[in-house]
């Protein structure tokens, strides 16, 4: 239970306003006493005011009447972490004050806090449900918030917008949305992304029963987050603007209902020329689809990915697999064809260990040429490391082809290895490094990871941060720059 109820504090956006800063000025030099603030005009300071944590908002009413009418008409921000209350109820009256005084109306309880924000306005919402409850209704009022720019939901059920009259659940101005641990119809996030023609960021974190099918269109639409989630299928369709897709720790629906299939489809029909970055895809978890659903990736090797079956626009894509079951290991080409633009590819090795090993050790070198290894990925990290006989394999496929490979970053398990599997790294890496690479000059890392590999919802709606999926943190435990056909040289920063 806290586990969920982390992983869903974990998603929200960063406070705009602290609590710890000092807000009082000290007497010194250039400070006569006179009252410069209140001479600013009335729309700086609502800005002033609503930088302030609610405690200190509040209390600028008590400086004068004209003070009382700037703090009702700033724009209310309200966390509740701000506010101190030694019980609960005395913790929901003060949230309850706090909004009848803004609008001079008498005191609401929980089921009325959304029709108040309504009539105020409200802009930016993040409202959860803390401790967790079971089946807790969402206040049809959160339907009436039409002036919403940004909506974080957590442990709600969401209302049925089937029989809702014309003009509630339209949200015009409502450009990011994320939707955590709540149970709402695939008819309702239907609506929702109907009703919301400016929305550009989308996040689903823990749908573990519904939706079960996920039709993305919109647009504006430019980032969908789908973390620790069951589908049965995300379609992307029409979506012009959609740059990045990250699925992280999906899992199919059959892990709920037994009856249904279980693969997670991920269709991409054609409506998204501006998809640039995507992933993980998970050998295991994930049917990749193209158009209707008849065109699926078939696992044979050696399919030609047809021009149907192909996203050229994809940049940045990441992969997961597990490289000792030979069943997903053929998925793998299939699935760089579909990708032929690939500038940095990031792969997660899930073998868990070197049991169960059915690789075949000739499936890498037997496979026609992929247009990406060929010509443009240039960057490859594959994290979990440990050195595996199949993970070798991929790797020698990879230096012996990809020409334009600048850099390739291999990341051990968070878990520390044994003085055996270190010894092994060590022995398999210079065996790779002893080959003749395709590329001119390669830099080579081995990092010790900070933390286990995660899903940051704040980094892939960054636009601004190119790759998501790329963390810099760890420790560099070998460094060097293999160059074609002149061997190894070790860079000065190596640390072992």
């Amino acid at each position: 239970m806290g586990a969920l109820v982390n992983l869903v504090l974990s998603c929200l956006p960063y406070p705009t306003v602290s609590s710890a800063a000092t807000l009082s000025a000290t007497q010194g030099a250039g400070h006569d006493g006179e009252d410069r603030l209140s001479a600013l005009p009335d729309g700086l300071l609502h800005e002033v005011v609503a930088r302030l944590p609610i405690r200190d908002a509040v209390r600028t009413a008590t400086l004068s009447a004209r003070w009382r009418n700037v703090w009702r008409a700033a724009p209310l921000v309200l966390f509740d972490e701000h506010i101190s209350a030694s019980t609960k109820p005395k913790h929901v009256a003060a949230i309850s004050s706090v909004l009848a005084l803004q609008l001079r109306r008498p005191r609401a309880e929980i089921a009325q806090w959304t029709r108040i924000l309504a009539d105020r306005g409200v802009e930016n919402l993040v409202l959860v449900s803390l401790p967790r409850p079971v089946d807790l209704a969402l206040p049809a009022g959160i339907l009436r918030c039409a002036k919403l720019r940004r909506l974080y939901l957590g442990f709600w059920n969401f209302p049925d917008t089937t029989d809702i009259p014309d003009g509630v659940a339209d949200f015009p101005e409502l450009r990011e949305l994320a939707v955590l641990a709540i149970l709402m119809e695939d008819r309702d996030l239907d609506r929702i992304l109907a009703s919301s023609p400016a929305l550009e960021k989308l996040a689903l974190v823990m749908s573990y029963r519904l939706p079960k099918h996920f039709c993305l269109f919109g647009q504006n639409l430019n980032c969908v987050i789908f973390y620790e989630s069951t589908a049965v299928e995300v379609v992307v369709a029409e979506a012009p603007c959609l740059e990045r897709l990250v699925l992280w720790e999906m899992k199919p629906y059959s892990e709920i209902d037994e009856s249904e299939d279980s693969h997670v489809g991920v269709r991409i029909v054609q409506g998204a020329p501006a998809l640039k970055v995507l992933g993980y895809l998970d050998t295991r978890v994930h049917q990749l689809r193209f158009g209707d659903n008849t065109t699926v990736i078939k696992l044979q090797a050696g399919t030609k990915a047809s021009p149907i079956c192909r996203v050229p626009s994809v940049k940045i894509l990441a992969i997961k697999v597990n490289f000792n079951v030979f069943a997903e290991v053929q998925i793998l080409p299939n699935l760089l064809r579909c990708f032929p633009s690939i500038e940095v590819l990031h792969i997660e090795s899930a073998v868990p260990d070197a049991s169960g090993d059915d690789h075949n050790p000739e499936f890498f070198e037997e496979i026609s040429p992929i247009e990406c290894v060929q010509l443009h990925i240039k960057k490859v990290f594959l994290y979990k490391f440990q050195g595996h006989d199949s993970e070798m394999a991929f790797l020698k496929y990879l230096v012996l082809r990809a020409k334009q490979m600048q850099k390739l970053t291999l990341v051990l398990p968070y878990e520390k290895l044994d003085s055996e599997g270190e010894n092994k790294i060590g022995v398999v890496l210079g065996d790779l490094l002893d080959l003749e690479w395709a590329s001119q000059a390669c830099t080579v890392l081995l990092l010790r990871p900070a933390a286990k590999l995660v899903c940051c919802i704040h980094r892939a709606f960054d636009l601004s941060i190119e790759d998501p999926f790329l963390l810099n943190d760890g420790k560099e435990l070998f460094s060097v720059i293999k160059r074609e056909r002149t061997g190894c040289k070790l860079k000065p920063e190596q640390h072992g």
